[in-house]
């Protein structure tokens, strides 16, 4: 018996006991240091096998439980935690990332209460842990209360005989139990009312924020699309310049002749079709997309060079891509390009602002493992380790408010996680910071 367990033999009637089921050694952490500060004696088991034998072991409260675990899922722990006498009544509250209405239904269907989605909402776990305990208190006083009601009705009857005052008396004490179990209903039944109201205020509070996140992103997205434009028109324009200085000089002296003129005049053409051409580029690179598509990850990484390209030669950082043989993928190709492209222009700014000697840039592109792989490499030293655990965290940002809101990384992760189901991820390497994408073929 451990600590936990020994400390629960004494405790156990002054706070209440929960069993965390998550094969995520972080998650684990973060979610039993959150509920050991509301005093809760907490348990802990890394996947469903181990989960089901702490359950009949500890006979906690309350199950955390969650769904995607090597071994067997949180479905079937769930399932069988239902079929064993010790262990059905204790309410099972799944934690996942799934929030599909099947996935729902199915959790509800193998007998867990209740469900919070990943990431977790700190009021939202709190708010569902302590209702569904609240509830697990009031069903047990109210099994005792039935138990003990039986009990006493059984007495009587075996006394029955003896007095009608007596019979009347367990008539009175029935009626109270009832009046007290009606009582116990009306409570129930406003904890629950209480609960999806809180839950719908949460909800809509994150859909505001999440809606600020991307108006923002938009704008942020929009201003870099524009310093980019400028450094790609920079020397279009001055070779323009040129070229009709150079024919208004040359009809001035007056030696422009048709040869001439007509030379002028195509390469001013190219130039112009060159400037046209950026523009379909970066146009094309915020056209939304209604749905998703094959692509050639290598194709959209070199697309996305191509838009900073300006900007990192006129700042003389050096740019490489390796192709290792990156495979066709479903997806939606212009939001990785914007992934690309904010991770370029992060590492951009990383290197003027350290003024790094021979800045450069690689980027690898390959497959793993049956997932596509794209990592982004700079020289600048790396990330100081105090803040690489934050960087992904909306409006955390290391920059002055007038270069960025913070909100680039964290929107890149939500892009590649949420919406192409894949894996955005930071280290450091001996040179610098490497960000690695990981995304199913």
């Amino acid at each position: 018996m451990n600590s936990d367990e020994q400390d629960s033999e004494g405790s156990k009637q002054q706070k209440p006991a929960i069993l965390i089921i998550d094969d995520d050694s972080n998650n684990l952490a973060i979610v039993s240091a959150l509920l050991e500060e509301y005093r809760y004696t907490i348990y802990i088991a890394e996947d469903g096998e181990s989960g089901i034998s702490r359950a009949v072991l500890a006979r906690p409260d309350l199950i955390l439980l969650d769904v995607l675990m090597p071994g067997i899922d949180g479905f079937e722990t769930c399932r069988r935690l239902k079929k064993i006498e010790e262990t059905r009544d204790i309410p099972v509250i799944f934690m996942t990332a799934l929030a599909e209405m099947d996935h729902k239904v199915k959790g509800f269907a193998v007998g867990a209460v209740d469900y919070v989605t990943k990431p977790l909402q700190r009021e939202e776990v709190l708010a569902r842990v302590a209702v569904h305990l609240r509830i697990r208190h009031l069903a047990k006083e109210l099994q005792d209360a039935n138990e003990l009601l039986e009990k006493r009705v059984e007495e009587r009857t075996l006394t029955l005989a003896k007095t009608n005052e007596e019979l009347q008396k367990e008539i009175v004490e029935r009626k109270l139990a009832e009046e007290a179990l009606a009582v116990k209903q009306k409570q129930l039944e406003a904890l629950n009312a209480d609960l999806e109201q809180r839950v719908a205020e949460e909800v809509e509070k994150n859909l505001q924020k999440d809606r600020i996140l991307f108006h923002n992103a938009r704008l942020a997205a929009m201003g870099e699309l524009l310093s980019n434009i400028a450094h790609q028109w920079r020397q279009p324009l001055n070779s323009l310049a040129l070229l009709v200085q150079g024919g208004v000089f040359e009809y001035e002296k007056g030696v422009l002749d048709s040869d001439s003129f007509n030379r002028c005049a195509n390469r001013c053409m190219e130039i112009v079709t060159s400037m046209s051409n950026t523009i379909n580029l970066f146009q094309s690179f915020f056209m939304p997309e209604a749905e998703r598509r094959e692509f050639d990850p290598l194709d959209m990484v070199e697309k996305s060079v191509s838009i900073v390209r300006a900007s990192y030669e006129q700042n003389g950082i050096a740019v490489r891509v390796i192709n290792q043989g990156a495979l066709p993928m479903t997806g939606f190709s212009i939001e990785f390009s914007q992934v690309i492209v904010n991770l370029l222009n992060n590492a951009k700014d990383v290197l003027m602002e350290r003024r790094t000697p021979e800045p450069a840039v690689e980027i690898y592109c390959g497959c793993e493992d049956g997932r596509n792989v794209i990592t982004i490499r700079d020289n600048a030293g790396g990330i100081p380790e105090e803040i690489v655990d934050k960087i992904f965290d909306p409006y955390f940002t290391t920059k002055f408010k007038s270069h960025g809101t913070g909100i680039g990384l964290y929107m890149s992760k939500m892009i590649i996680e949420k919406s192409m189901g894949g894996k955005l991820s930071v280290r450091n390497t001996h040179e610098g910071a490497e960000f690695c994408i990981e995304l199913p073929t």
